[in-house]
């Protein structure tokens, strides 16, 4: 858990600078790579899940991050995906749950597994 909250903390800062915006809504995900799949095979689903998503909502602006480990545990990965505004997430979350949408996620059933996420609104000061 100690892990986690370290990556939690050091990606919401990074995210926050990355994203030069005063406030931004974050989504974090931790997954496992399924059997013999790759974070490549992960880079090209994620890319094609942040074009539809970003052409669904209004302005775009939504941005996505894969974390794997540089130290430390590296079984995993997580996903943090940035969002102007909470409107602009529960927009993006409605996107996907049209047919078109569930067609673009349904290539990460066979990548990966996530089994926590979270939301969370950032500030930069």
């Amino acid at each position: 858990m100690r892990k986690f909250v370290h990556a939690i903390v050091f990606c919401l800062a990074g995210i926050s600078l990355a994203a030069h915006a005063d406030s931004r809504v974050v989504e974090l995900w931790q997954c496992e790579l399924k059997e013999g799949k790759t974070m490549e095979e992960v880079a090209a689903a994620n890319g094609k899940w942040l074009a539809f998503v970003n052409g669904a909502v209004e302005g775009g602006d939504i941005h996505s991050f894969a974390l794997e480990s540089i130290v430390g545990d590296s079984t995993g990965f997580m996903f943090a995906d940035t969002f102007p505004s909470r409107m602009a997430w529960a927009t993006a979350k409605d996107a996907i749950d049209s047919p078109e949408g569930k067609e673009v996620e349904s290539g990460f059933e066979d990548l990966f597994e996530c089994s926590k996420n979270r939301l969370y609104k950032s500030t930069e000061h």
